[in-house]
């Protein structure tokens, strides 16, 4: 039972990792149709700027304001000088962009930051818990505190405030938002903005006890089958898919691989499942079915 305690909860930790990765995706793909490939470069990103602003001995008071404002300026800033240009060019044309922006990224962080992993470490309360023989160590139960909170606040922000209704609006329909007077361009920097403050949170979460590195993006490739499985338009789905994708690598990892003989079989597992579920609704468990008259 401690064994079956213990994967669970390291499922659910890692779901909500996954899931807020998934989320930075859905708020992009929600305001203009386009994939953003570049997403684990956005969590790279942002655990860079945590790194640097802790390297500088500045209480983690500033810390946190200050790694969020500099990811928000960074996500407005992809935007505005490579994204605002292409308006009005096909969705899939911009989503084969932002590969090339993954790339770039990639190329600028091991430039700029070097190819040796640096720790990081969160100087927060020790949170350890020991359930029977379960434990959970600080810096993982921290991480799934980041992830939940950065969850609640986002839908929050998105459901009660002036602008989150304002990015609800430009995302259901931007030529309709433009004729009520809304200016969808400027919201639409702002939704990048906020999206890679989300990715900024998800890449501090996967950082958080281990190490930033500037290949870390790769860990964006685990919100594929989270965003696909949960909607490519739903936050809600985004996060539980996410928290149902960490329960199967985990339990995948403990069980079925074992039992199967299947070394590895964690990394196919949300693939398996990703592709059982769209075999029945291609459009993912929350998602929007389009009908399209003729």
């Amino acid at each position: 039972m401690d064994y079956l305690i213990q994967v669970i909860g390291s499922g659910i930790i890692q779901g909500l990792v996954y899931g807020l990765i998934a989320v930075s995706l859905v708020l992009i793909y929600k305001s203009s149709g386009v994939f953003n490939f570049a997403v684990g470069e956005f969590c790279t990103a942002g655990a860079v700027f945590f790194f640097i602003l802790q390297s500088l001995g500045l209480p983690l008071w500033v810390v946190i304001p200050g790694f969020l404002l500099m990811a928000a300026v960074f996500g407005g800033l992809i935007e505005k000088l490579i994204i605002d240009r292409l308006i009005g060019r096909d969705p899939m044309a911009i989503t084969l962009v932002t590969i090339g922006i993954s790339s770039i990224l990639v190329g600028l962080l091991l430039f700029f930051f070097g190819a040796n992993p640096e720790i990081v470490e969160l100087p927060l309360p020790d949170l350890t818990l020991e359930i029977g023989s379960a434990l959970f160590i600080s810096s993982q139960v921290w991480n799934g505190i980041i992830a939940a909170l950065a969850m609640i606040a986002l839908l929050l922000f998105y459901k009660f405030s002036t602008m989150g209704i304002l990015m609800r609006a430009t995302a259901d329909s931007q030529v309709k938002s433009i004729v009520l007077g809304i200016n969808a361009r400027r919201i639409l920097t702002i939704t990048w903005g906020i999206s890679a403050v989300v990715a900024a949170l998800s890449g501090l979460a996967v950082a958080n006890g281990s190490a930033v590195s500037y290949d870390m993006g790769i860990v964006g490739l685990a919100a594929l089958p989270v965003v696909l499985l949960g909607g490519l338009e739903s936050i809600p789905g985004a996060i539980i898919a996410g928290i149902i994708i960490g329960l199967v690598e985990t339990t995948s990892n403990f069980y079925f691989g074992p039992w199967l003989g299947l070394t590895g079989f964690q990394a196919i597992s949300p693939y398996i499942l990703l592709l059982v579920v769209l075999l029945i609704r291609p459009e993912g468990l929350f998602g929007q079915e389009l009908i399209e008259r003729v």
